[in-house]
This record gives C-alpha cells, structure tokens and sequence, in this order.
C-alpha cells in the first residue's frame, strides 16, 4: 500500500508553501484515473475538489482494481480543506482512513497558525515501525497534508500556473517534499517534470529502497483549463501511472 500512498503523494503517487504565480483560480475538480505499476492496474482513484472565494475542500478515494483486486483488497479515503491566498494553500482540516488490506489505520490533523496538530485516529496512539523516528508535528509548520498537496498539482487551473509547485508533506509521521523543476510544451499539451523526495521519518530501510522519485505529468486542455491526463513515476518496482478516464 506505501507504493500506492507514494505515486499518489506524487501526484505523481503521495508535499513548507507552494511557490506558484497568483492564488489558484476558482473552480470545481472531478477527476476518475487509473493507478497503474509497470501497466497493471492496480485500482482507481478519484479526485473532487473545489476552490471557490477563498476556501477550498477536496475528498479523495482509492481502492483496488482487477487483477490486484482480486487478490487483496486496500483502500483510503482522505479529505481536506482550508484556504487559499496569494502563496497558495493553507489546510485547516485533513482527515484519513486507509485499509492496507492487513492493517486499517486513520488520522486526523488541523492546524493553527499552518502548524498541525494529531487530535485524532490510530495515527495518535500508533507505535512506529521499527526504524521509523516519527517526527514532532510542532515542527511541521507550514507544510501541507498528502491531500492538498495532491491538490496542488491535479486541480484543474490555468496553463500560467502549471509546472511551478514546490511543496513540503508531512502526514502526521514523515516528511517528504514534491518540486517541479521543468516544463515543456507540445502542440496544445504542457508537460511538467520534477521529483518527489523522502526527508525524514522514514526508515532506514525505506531511505535505503529509494529516496528520489522522478515524475512528470502531462496536462491537456479541459474544460476551458488544463487537466492533469497523465502521471507517470519512476519506482524501483518499475514505472508507476496515474491515467486520468
């Protein structure tokens, strides 16, 4: 299930502010993709989200698909919102429940002032993996939760805002930071390049498998906007993709 969390976090798979030109613009999100690892489906993911005077609110959903699905079933559903300035988001509210097929946890953080607070779900009482030096959410002011940092890269918004996002995670135990780097066009598509990076509060073991992952994604116009098509991550277990329907 991390490789799952991992592509979403992404965006590209699961990020201190969001560098961006402007406010993201009003707008309502309704996104179904496909969640794909070296071409085969793992399940379905579903993104609905709206930015309207202000505010925002997200909800997320993933579950297991085809050949995966029949043999375990795993699944999460996130929500989040809170508001939008000029710098870019800032959560108030992220509430998660994630079925891993063998274990089921949740969590639920809000901040004050941009800094996060656990006041709920197993993640408050959960012991860490072994390895694992889960992190002091006083510390983690200004970052983002998984959710709006998915947000952040998949809404629908203008071409001028594209390619442009630099943002820190923290879920609650671990931080990890998404960072667009590149932009290239292609007829009336733009195509945004970046990395996803594990900071801390990972294992010893998780540093070990991967600490980089590559991504890029490629937007189309939609709805008077450009859609986030496709998401393709380089993983150790091969490529990963988010295809939107």
């Amino acid at each position: 299930m991390r490789i799952i969390t991992g592509l979403i976090g992404l965006a590209a798979l699961c990020v201190a502010g969001l560098a961006a030109a402007g406010s993201p613009a009003d707008g309502t999100t309704a996104a179904r993709f496909d969640v794909r690892l070296i071409g085969v489906k793992l399940g379905e993911m579903t993104l609905a989200g709206r930015i309207d005077g202000g505010d925002y609110m997200v909800q997320s959903t993933f579950s297991t698909r085809g050949i995966v699905g029949a043999v375990a079933r795993a699944g999460f559903d996130l929500t989040a919102r809170g508001r939008v300035t000029a710098t870019g988001f800032i959560p108030e509210h992220y509430n998660e429940s994630i079925d891993t097929g063998r274990r089921a946890s949740s969590a639920r953080l809000r901040y004050r002032g941009g800094v996060p607070r656990i006041i709920g779900g197993t993640l408050a009482t959960a012991v860490p993996d072994p390895g694992e030096v889960p992190l002091d959410p006083a510390r983690e002011g200004g970052t983002l939760d998984p959710l709006t940092a998915v947000f952040a890269v998949l809404h629908d918004q203008p071409a001028a805002t594209l390619c442009q996002t630099d943002v820190t995670i923290f879920d609650g135990a671990r931080r990890s930071r998404i960072t667009m780097t590149g932009r290239a066009e292609a007829g009336d598509e733009v195509i945004c390049s970046g990395s996803y990076r594990r900071l801390a509060g990972f294992s010893a073991s998780e540093l070990k498998r991967q600490t980089v992952y590559p991504f890029s994604v490629r937007y189309s116009p939609g709805g008077g906007r450009m859609q986030a098509r496709q998401v393709t991550v380089r993983t150790t277990y091969g490529k990963a993709e988010l295809l939107r329907r």
